[in-house]
């Protein structure tokens, strides 16, 4: 929460301060406006015309008279960002601008001792042997057809083949759910 003082008529008739022309304030916090009337009772207006991303304030007419403060809510889904407010007094004779600095609040990290992540290995290892039967077998065939195509064997052209594919498929499948690849 941060808080601005503003002093309405110390100086002079209409007269503002402010205690920082610059505030920072987190996301979802509250920007509270304290003000303070050294004189006679008087109306004031804060408002802003670039504070939408930040804020749901827009505009707010008070009448002074002693101490009063004002809590502007700030968004906790805002970003980073700038919006100034205006402060006038005296139906527009008198405007004194407060540029806030809203940042995005860091979370707060707890570290517990007692929950240890344990990283697992990412290093390749072969695929197991049981993987492999299905792939050497499909290569053994492979090489069967390839030494007799174009001879007695040519109509068993499409099976041999599609028994090839289905011997790799099977292979490479296995090798990839096997728990040990991973």
């Amino acid at each position: 929460m941060t808080v601005i003082d503003v002093h309405l008529n110390r100086k002079g008739v209409n007269s503002i301060e402010v205690s920082a022309r610059e505030v920072p304030v987190d996301a979802g916090s509250d920007l509270r406006i304290r003000f303070e009337n050294h004189g006679s009772p008087t109306h004031a207006t804060i408002r802003t015309q670039n504070g939408q991303a930040f804020t749901d304030f827009f505009h707010e007419n008070i009448f002074v008279d002693g101490v009063i403060e004002i809590a502007i809510p700030i968004r906790e889904s805002s970003g980073d960002g700038i919006f100034t407010l205006d402060i006038i007094t005296g139906y527009g004779a008198r405007t004194t601008r407060v540029k806030v600095v809203v940042s995005k609040a860091c979370p707060i990290v707890c570290e517990d001792p007692e929950i240890i992540v344990v990283e697992e290995s990412l290093l390749k290892r072969s695929p197991p042997l049981l993987a492999l039967i299905p792939c050497i077998l499909a290569c053994i065939i492979y090489l069967i057809w390839l030494s007799f195509r174009g001879a007695l064997l040519a109509p068993v052209d499409a099976f041999a083949t599609a028994l090839i594919v289905l011997l790799l498929l099977a292979g490479v499948v296995t090798a990839c759910r096997s728990p040990e690849s991973f």
